[in-house]
């Protein structure tokens, strides 16, 4: 069994969003290392949270022409983390282990990427529709959850429990039946849709509306979903949750929705529900133990209506156990 750490570092997490970095560095967790983050020259650079000199945070350092600039004494660091400046010592050559761990990064989907295996060949989730300028999106504030990612991505891949956490946002009590769904294995991930009858919480006297919303789960290994809310009464707007892992317990959520431009009023409408809705699966998730995410079905009984959670975790198992990811097992 490899560990966490190692089964997980080849893929791209985003540590940041892109506005949340300007022109200074800006620290970051990711998988148990410690790192700063900082843009240079078109794009953005990556390293160990700090100096290779005497452990100062460079975080309170400075970006500079040359580089990172240390606060402490001034040494700075390129962006691949090699050491270009010692002030104290201007004529003297620069030791070779006068560097930083350096992690690759990029900038997409106004997310900021890193990727800790340099010889990975894992690709960034594609979401092309985020690139067209067809569609505005909104993001919320990071979500520090106290549960593992994988723990977070099976409560948003969990379709039993909406009409029970989801009491007063949009969770239909009535309809506690799960009809039959498929899920099919497509290239990096898992898809499926259901129909389910969602319901408005009644506000200023109006009577609650029934709307039956087709939801589509595009699951992309190990941390990263798009679900697309297609109501009968409203327009279509799409999430996309990466959960990032601080450690095998701990993750933070990057959660942002696209959404049809001509939407004046839906950012904060969304911003305020979609709060509200995943605060109760905050309360569930946390609660939940073991808390990292396990590694088998041993101590739990599941039925039908589990298929698509529990096929997202014999994907995850298998990305674990360094394994092939199979298609869904018959039912």
């Amino acid at each position: 069994m490899r560990s966490y750490e190692e089964a997980f570092s080849p893929y791209w997490y985003p540590v940041a969003f892109s506005h949340e970095l300007k022109e200074r560095p800006l620290a970051a967790r990711l998988l148990g290392k410690e790192l700063v983050v900082w843009r240079v020259g078109a794009g953005v650079a990556a390293t160990q949270r700090y100096c290779a000199h005497r452990g100062a945070d460079l975080c309170a350092g400075e970006v500079s022409a040359e580089g990172l600039r240390c606060a402490f004494h001034g040494w700075t660091y390129g962006g691949d983390g090699r050491c270009v400046r010692v002030p104290s010592q201007p004529g003297a050559p620069i030791p070779a282990s006068a560097a930083l761990a350096s992690f690759r990064a990029v900038e997409r989907y106004g997310l900021v990427w890193v990727c800790l295996d340099a010889r990975s060949e894992q690709t960034l989730p594609e979401w092309p529709e985020l690139e067209t300028g067809k569609v505005a999106t909104v993001a919320l504030p990071r979500l520090d959850w106290d549960v593992s990612a994988g723990r977070m991505l099976e409560i948003i891949l969990d379709v039993t429990h909406l009409s029970w956490v989801h009491k007063g946002t949009f969770g239909n009590p009535e309809q506690q039946e799960v009809p039959p769904y498929e899920v099919a294995r497509v290239p990096g991930g898992l898809r499926a849709q259901i129909t389910y009858p969602a319901l408005s919480p009644a506000m200023e006297g109006v009577v609650p509306r029934v709307d039956r919303t087709t939801l589509t789960y595009e699951v992309f290994l190990p941390f990263a979903v798009r679900l697309s809310f297609k109501p009968t009464l409203f327009f279509q707007h799409t999430v996309y949750a990466v959960a990032s892992p601080w450690s095998e317990e701990k993750m933070q959520c990057f959660y942002f929705a696209s959404y049809h431009p001509g939407l004046k009023l839906f950012p904060d409408i969304f911003v305020k529900s979609e709060l509200a809705i995943l605060e109760q699966d905050r309360l569930v998730a946390e609660g939940q133990r073991p808390k990292a995410h396990p590694l088998d079905f041993s101590g739990e009984v599941h039925v039908r209506a589990d298929r698509l959670p529990i096929e997202y975790r014999r994907g995850v198992i298998a990305l674990r156990t360094g394994r092939p990811v199979e298609g869904p097992t018959p039912e």
